[in-house]
């Protein structure tokens, strides 16, 4: 089946260390594994025996500065995908990332957090270089406003005011712009605080950086629920941040069928000012279900109910039974490739009544590969729906969001086109309220 369809907003699974280390490892001598496959044909974004995607999204936010990701992402391996790299502003933010030497962990004073930020030349250098050098979308370096609020009250940067910290980013945008090649392409993030008009003050700083694209996040993208997203889409087009050039929009941290088809509108709509337009998003959902929580993704219906659009997630059978090499019961989801092919003896590979568990790193990668694919297979069968006019089976309030997104775009400024979404708040906030 094909999972990519260039005239739907493409989904970028976000995929962690933990799982490319597991796929570029060999399979431990007499460890059960699916006849026929490698770990190799789990790295999906090469062409592999199960199936193939080419598009992926990692986080170098992942890594100790000064270590390299894993090999298997450098553009010399990678023959048959497109990378989308992520700066690690989340762990910025928190002050997380592995290896900072001067912003510590927990609020600082404000004029020291932004003199810590400044001596962290290390950190911004090993970013940038590692984005420009083996991805082929690079996210620019954000300092996200989300530290100033009550949810950013454990963050070193929780005390900077709005302003401080969009001087940072934009500092860390002339480095960017200085010291990578021409080549390379960036997608410029553009982050909401608590109201759109944050939005605008970041956007209007940081717009002199064009090199690719951009990437909405906070409540510049979903967070700000379907209102703040929408007016921040339109507010962009009427900068003309979308003209040829600007070929990617990138939007952080969503996977559901809902938002695949609201993404994909939105895309037909750009594309009327630049044809080579690509709207993507991303999550971690998939790895976090099969790796921290050893859950299997289901198949979800898609019905006009709309509660039948949401990908639900059962535990996946674990029982020392199932660890026998008798056991020949089957995976009870076989909707996917690999679903197809595994067996729970597969999955189940530690045997004795005393292990507190029967999976390993390697049963963890199956799970995720089985829920990638229901990801992908998900997106693709609601956005054949409405390329189809299959309306019988689409919930009537996504048809009507879908139809005002078309009605928002023909206004010809995002001003007047706020006098029609007004009009649908309650529709909106109730598909999509903002989250921050």
């Amino acid at each position: 089946m094909e999972l990519y369809n260039a005239k739907h907003a493409i989904y970028l699974p976000a995929v962690n260390a933990s799982y490319v280390a597991t796929c570029f490892r060999r399979i431990p001598l007499g460890r059960r594994f699916p006849e026929g496959l490698t770990l190799r044909d789990l790295m999906f974004w090469e062409e592999n025996s199960l199936w193939h995607y080419p598009f992926l999204l990692h986080s170098i936010g992942q890594y100790r500065v000064g270590t390299r990701p894993n090999a298997a992402l450098d553009r010399v391996n990678r023959k048959k995908s497109l990378l989308v790299g992520d700066s690690g502003g989340y762990q910025i933010g928190k002050g997380t990332l592995s290896g900072l030497q001067y912003v510590k962990r927990g609020p600082m004073k404000a004029t020291d957090a932004v003199a810590a930020w400044r001596k962290e030349r290390v950190t911004r250098n090993w970013i940038k270089d590692w984005l420009s050098q083996q991805c082929d979308y690079g996210m620019t370096i954000d300092m996200p406003l989300w530290a100033t609020s009550a949810s950013g009250n454990k963050s070193p940067f929780h005390h900077c005011s709005s302003q401080q910290l969009i001087a940072m980013t934009n500092q860390n945008l002339r480095l960017i712009d200085s010291f990578t090649p021409a080549r390379a392409k960036w997608l410029n993030v553009v982050q909401g605080g608590e109201t759109y008009l944050d939005t605008i003050d970041w956007f209007r700083t940081v717009k002199w950086f064009q090199r690719g694209g951009w990437a909405l996040a906070g409540s510049a993208g979903v967070a700000g629920g379907l209102v703040n997203f929408l007016m921040t889409v339109l507010f962009m087009r009427d900068q003309e941040a979308f003209r040829p050039g600007q070929d990617w929009l990138h939007v952080l941290g969503v996977s559901t069928p809902f938002w695949a088809v609201i993404l994909t509108a939105v895309q037909q709509q750009l594309r009327r000012y630049n044809t080579a337009l690509t709207v993507s998003y991303d999550s971690s959902s998939p790895f976090i279900l099969g790796g921290r929580f050893e859950q299997a993704c289901l198949r979800p219906a898609l019905t006009a109910n709309a509660s039948t659009w949401a990908i639900a997630a059962h535990r996946a059978p674990q029982r020392p039974s199932f660890a026998k090499d008798s056991c020949t019961k089957p995976f009870p989801y076989p909707h996917s490739p690999l679903g197809e092919r595994l067996k729970l003896n597969e999955l189940n590979v530690r045997e004795g009544k005393w292990e507190p568990r029967q999976f390993d790193t390697i049963s963890n990668a199956l799970l995720v590969n089985h829920n990638i694919w229901t990801h992908l297979d998900a997106f693709n069968r609601a956005n054949a729906l409405f390329s189809a006019c299959a309306f019988s089976s689409v919930p009537p309030e996504f048809r009507e969001c879908i139809e005002l997104i078309h009605r928002l775009f023909e206004y010809s400024d995002a001003i007047t086109a706020s006098y029609e979404l007004e009009k649908h708040l309650k529709l909106l906030d109730r598909l999509a309220p903002m989250s921050m």
